[in-house]
């Protein structure tokens, strides 16, 4: 799907995000106000209103310290022959929810009203460069939020992408 193809609220989603994230959230972490509008969905998901399904899911972790289960709302993208969904780990990969995954790989998914337990595969950098590139075909802003996260000019080619790949931890959920 091409960005031309997306509905008008789509684009402004996208258009609200990337400036979000290219000008307002730190660089180096969600900085306290942040971590939590970040975690709205989660009160919306508890509500039984999960209005934010169709671009974000509720991931549960087993917490690697403490042991208890631990929520985070993650954009996600659907693969369309495998069924699987992607999710990619911000700020480096230096996250609570990416650490339990790497600690404990079995993980509970809401996606909408669907709730299933998956397998967290962490994806290769190669295929995390593909799926970068993917990305700006359909959201181009997303380069200027890569580039300021990444600390260097991406063009948008696969080239790049792969330069990118290593700043953005991504993984299958691989429903079981």
């Amino acid at each position: 799907m091409s960005y031309e193809k997306l509905t008008f609220f789509t684009r402004a989603m996208l258009g609200a995000e990337n400036l979000l994230m290219t000008y307002l959230v730190p660089k180096d972490s969600p900085g306290l106000v942040f971590k939590w509008l970040f975690k709205v969905p989660i009160l919306f998901y508890k509500a039984g209103l999960p209005m934010f399904g169709d671009f974000i899911l509720l991931l549960t972790t087993t917490g690697r310290k403490t042991g208890k289960p631990r929520y985070t709302p993650l954009e996600y993208h659907r693969e369309g022959k495998s069924g699987c969904f992607i999710i990619m780990a911000g700020w480096g990969g230096k996250t609570d929810w990416m650490l339990n995954v790497l600690a404990n790989p079995r993980v509970h998914v809401q996606v909408g009203r669907n709730h299933f337990d998956a397998v967290a595969e962490k994806m290769s950098d190669d295929e995390v460069a593909e799926w970068l590139f993917h990305v700006v075909q359909v959201n181009p802003g997303s380069i200027k939020i890569w580039s300021r996260w990444a600390g260097e000019a991406l063009d948008g080619s696969l080239e790049s992408m792969e330069k990118a790949a290593r700043y953005f931890p991504s993984f299958r959920l691989i429903p079981q």
